[in-house]
């Protein structure tokens, strides 16, 4: 298993609406921008990110 920084899954949610379960990584601003972490979100539905 390998290290990485805290929040290096964020992305941009474009599109479509996940659940989200996280501890720390992402800010609450990221989030109301529509950022989401990507390893710690199950989609609801067809989603669309951008990377």
């Amino acid at each position: 298993m390998g290290l990485f920084s805290p929040g290096t899954c964020r992305v941009p949610l474009t599109a479509g609406q996940v659940d989200m379960e996280h501890n720390g990584g992402i800010t609450d601003e990221d989030v109301a921008e529509g950022y989401i972490l990507s390893c710690c979100s199950k989609p609801l539905g067809d989603v669309v990110v951008d990377y």
